[in-house]
């Protein structure tokens, strides 16, 4: 008896049917028919990297040389710092950083626990709404605000402007960021600088606006600790007619009790504080007005006004500066400092809007550096031995 034939598949070739009748898959113009979308995805993955790199062939050691070269460089480019911070910013940076966790242990001991929303315990964020709330306000922004790298960028504006120790230095500032507020005066301290305060007391959502904790009492604690010495010329109640108007009476009362406790006086009606502030501002003839926060004696009611740009300004921005305390200040020739729209001051600064806070610097974009970059990127692309041409 014989062995049994064993069994073998036959495939015709191409162009014929296999002995099972399907087509073989090797027929037609896509050699790559039948295939399972994994093998295609690798297929097409290996063609991409054979088109930068070449075929599969053991780096060429000059090309290993031009990788590793072009890999110490980027790291060089990408994690080089925009500048070592100075004495006076460590200083600035430590002191708001210090003075947030001073802060935090003075909402422990008035009953307030650690928030979600304040992550990094600042004590400077407050809730969505109170009786002390005006407006709706950013919570993202209001974290970010409380990064002490804003110390530090305050002082650099500082460098702009060339502002020396005795210089004089205006903060016509709201409740509603007192987290740049806090690093604003810090940095001015550092510098040596004589500051005038001047602070409306109605807060957007997040900002000081919780009834135990309001912006008073924030300024209290933080000199009682030792953080600053800057005390407030006079408040306003802030809101829509600086008179506490958007919220209710018992915000008012809340505020103004908080004031005469820091034995700071308030004055009252959008009228009389511009006035008092123009008359402050002459009298005190500051080097820099800083304005934070969107109060409406700073801005006044002209919508042009939404059109200036955050960040220092000079004269030539008076004619888009509306009717308000910013006009007035761009009108005297004094700089001004805008701050209301963070996130494109950040954006543009360098200043990262998450994230926990390092001490460094800000790191803006660096137009010397992405040119090196592209130059790091071209000499890869013609030294790089890819392919070849032939005849």
């Amino acid at each position: 008896m014989g062995r049994p034939r064993s069994r073998r598949r036959r495939y015709g070739t191409p162009g014929h049917r296999s002995h099972r009748g399907r087509p073989d898959p090797s027929h037609g113009l896509d050699p790559s028919a039948g295939r399972p979308p994994a093998v295609r995805g690798r297929a097409l993955a290996d063609g991409l990297v054979q088109l930068l790199f070449g075929p599969p062939a053991p780096l060429k050691r000059r090309n290993v040389a031009l990788l590793l070269l072009c890999a110490a460089l980027a790291a060089l480019l990408c994690l080089a710092p925009s500048g070592p911070l100075s004495n006076e910013e460590e200083r600035a940076w430590e002191r708001v950083r210090a003075a947030q966790d001073h802060l935090a242990s003075c909402r422990a001991a008035r009953g307030m626990g650690p928030s979600a929303e304040d992550p990094f315990s600042t004590g400077l964020i407050g809730v969505e709404w109170s009786p002390l709330t005006t407006t709706l306000g950013s919570l993202p922004s209001k974290q970010a605000s409380t990064n002490p790298v804003w110390a530090v960028l305050f002082l650099r504006w500082f460098d702009r402007l060339g502002l020396k120790s005795g210089d004089r230095v205006a903060f016509l500032s709201s409740a509603s960021f007192p987290g740049l507020l806090l690093s604003g005066l810090a940095a001015a301290e550092e510098r040596g600088l004589d500051v005038l305060l001047i602070a409306s007391l109605g807060a957007s959502t997040w900002g000081a606006n919780e009834v135990s904790f309001p912006l008073p009492v924030i300024l209290s604690e933080l000199r009682l600790g030792g953080y600053l010495s800057t005390k407030a010329a006079f408040y306003s109640l802030g809101g829509d007619d600086e008179r506490g108007g958007g919220f209710p009476d018992e915000g008012a009362a809340i505020l103004k009790e908080s004031a005469e406790a820091e034995g700071v006086p308030l004055v009252f009606g959008l009228g009389s504080v511009v006035e008092a502030k123009k008359e402050a501002l002459r009298a005190f003839s500051p080097r820099l007005v800083v304005q934070i926060g969107g109060g409406r004696a700073n801005l006044g009611d002209d919508e042009v006004v939404l059109s200036l740009p955050p960040g220092l300004l000079d004269a030539s921005f008076a004619d888009r500066g509306g009717n308000g305390l910013i006009a007035s200040a761009l009108q005297e020739g004094w700089p001004v400092l805008h701050l209301l729209n963070l996130a494109e001051v950040a954006r543009r600064e360098g200043i990262p809007f998450d994230g926990r806070p390092v001490r460094r610097g800000p790191a803006p974009f660096r137009r010397l550096r992405a040119l090196a970059g592209g130059g790091l990127f071209l000499l890869l692309l013609v030294r790089y031995r890819r392919w070849e041409l032939s005849d």
